[in-house]
């Protein structure tokens, strides 16, 4: 009995650790906003795109003097607490 209960416990812990790892991935609302206070301009576009099963968030942002921007975030990254800033370019 004491078996099962420790086994119970172990795949419910197990359960709990894979969802708080989705939790902290980066949305593709949070790379837009990173995105628009980096280069502090116009967002033209943002989608995610998969690749060999793992996302990445592309951000196109027009700045005040007229130029493009792209601005790439790893999906699956944590993103650090306090910090907006990712991967530039």
């Amino acid at each position: 009995m004491y078996r099962l209960a420790a086994i119970s416990g172990l795949f419910l812990l197990l359960g709990n650790l894979a969802f708080a790892a989705q939790d902290r991935r980066t949305s593709l609302d949070e790379a837009v906003s990173d995105a628009r206070e980096h280069y502090n301009g116009k967002v033209l576009s943002a989608e995610t795109r998969r690749h060999n099963g793992h996302e990445t968030h592309n951000v196109r942002v027009l700045t005040d003097d007229g130029r493009v921007r792209r601005y790439r975030v790893d999906a699956d990254a944590e993103r650090p607490p306090g910090r907006n800033s990712r991967k530039r370019r």
